[in-house]
This record gives structure tokens, C-alpha cells and sequence, in this order.
């Protein structure tokens, strides 16, 4: 008699990566709707087109709303806004990835997350810059959310940290990820770009998955180590 799984399974890649997706349009949807109540706290106090050209700056000193406590409710906000937390080692899909691996389904970004022990935050910046690579609007939504004069189509490492850090130790600690020798560079599964302004911070640059992890992402039928970087041989003394 077959057992019927006990949670629902992914049908193939695509199923799950789709899963995915819903999720990151939430977060983005609840990051537009806090970007826009931002912007509409500044036209209000603001007298003069300096005062909304630095209102980043002054926002941090000034309480817009005393009667709601000003920044009190962006911060409630950003708490609903950030990236769910979820406990399993596999993401916040983690049983239904394992049942549907145990089933022999293929998924690539767990099974790519799992070989290299990414942790929560690589594992969402990874489905945050594929997004752009199956559907051109989540281009706009990124201009929109980046707020650059340079109209930045993909994540730039602030909106990445912005999205999915709930606390200074969590920025800190995703920023770390994103250093040369940290498992997503290192193995040249994301490249970051400087950006077309004068600024030169790791904050301003944007973040692109590499051509060929596009594509082994988006497969069914592309095995990992066909992708991974080949370790270096030793050479004997």
C-alpha cells in the first residue's frame, strides 16, 4: 500500500520556485507599502526641496508623528516587511522541500544551499536576484525600492540587507556573506557590480547571479557539480 506523504510536495523546480516567488512579492509589496508611507511623511514635514534631498538624513533625529510615536510605526513595519523567520535548515518551505527530495524531486536552489551550507539570508538573496531572470518586473519594483538617481534595476546590497535584516547583528552578519572568500563569491554563483554613480560603498553596488547559476537554478535536468568551480589541484613540492 503506498503511503501518501504527509505534507504537500513540490511538483518539479518550477512549483517551488514559483513558492518562492509569492513569498518575495510579499516582502516587496510590504517594502513599497513602508517606502510610500515614507514618502508621505516627508511631503508633509518637508518645507523645501533641500529638506526632501537630506530627509534620510534627518528622518533618523526627527519624530514625524508624534500622535503614532513617528518611527515607532516604520519600525513595526519593518519588523512585518523583513524576511520571515523560520527555523528549518532547509528554508521556510523546509518540509515540503525535504518530503519532496526524499521523493526524487529535484530542486536546485535548496539542493545548491544545502552542498554549500548557505544560511537564511544567502538563501533569500539568491531567489531575490533570480526573480529579475523570470519576470523584467521585478526590475522596476528594484528601481523603485533601490531609491538611486541611477535607476538600479537589480538588488543593490542596501536593499538586500534592508529586506531581510531584522537587527544590527543580522546586517552585520549578512554583510560578512558578502566577501570575497564567503561561499556565494567564492564559488562565483553572484557577481557584484559597481554602480553607474560616483559611489563606491559595497552598499551602492548591485548584486547579479552569474550566467551559468542562472541557468542550472532554472533547470530540471543540469546536476550541480556541472557548475560548481573544480577545486584546484595541489601541486607537489
Amino acid at each position: 500500500m503506498k503511503v501518501e506523504p504527509k505534507v504537500a510536495l513540490f511538483q518539479d523546480n518550477w512549483s517551488y520556485l514559483k513558492a518562492e516567488l509569492a513569498w518575495l512579492d510579499r516582502v516587496l509589496m510590504r517594502a513599497m507599502a513602508k517606502h510610500r508611507q515614507s514618502d508621505r511623511e516627508v511631503s508633509r514635514v518637508a518645507r523645501s526641496a533641500a529638506d526632501k534631498a537630506t530627509s534620510h538624513w534627518w528622518q533618523g533625529f526627527i519624530n514625524l508623528d508624534p500622535a503614532k510615536g513617528g518611527s515607532q510605526v516604520s519600525n513595526d513595519l519593518n519588523m512585518q516587511t523583513n524576511a520571515q523567520v523560520y527555523g528549518h535548515p532547509l528554508g521556510r518551505y523546509g518540509d515540503r522541500i525535504a518530503a519532496s527530495i526524499e521523493h526524487g524531486i529535484v530542486l536546485n536552489a535548496p539542493t545548491l544551499c544545502q552542498q554549500l551550507g548557505l544560511g537564511k539570508f544567502e538563501r533569500d538573496l539568491i531567489i531575490l536576484c533570480l526573480a529579475p531572470e523570470i519576470s523584467r518586473r521585478y526590475e522596476k519594483l528594484y528601481a523603485f525600492l533601490n531609491g538611486d538617481d541611477d535607476n538600479c534595476r537589480q538588488p543593490t546590497v542596501d536593499l538586500a540587507l534592508r529586506l531581510f535584516c531584522r537587527s544590527d547583528l543580522e546586517w552585520r552578519a549578512s554583510r560578512n556573506t558578502l566577501q570575497p572568500k564567503a561561499p556565494l563569491l567564492k564559488n562565483k554563483i553572484l557577481e557584484i557590480h559597481e554602480s553607474n554613480t560616483t559611489a563606491r560603498s559595497l552598499l551602492s553596488k548591485s548584486l547579479q547571479l552569474s550566467g551559468k547559476f542562472v541557468t542550472y537554478l532554472l533547470s530540471d535536468d543540469i546536476p550541480l557539480s556541472a557548475v560548481l568551480p573544480k577545486p584546484r589541484k595541489r601541486r607537489s613540492p
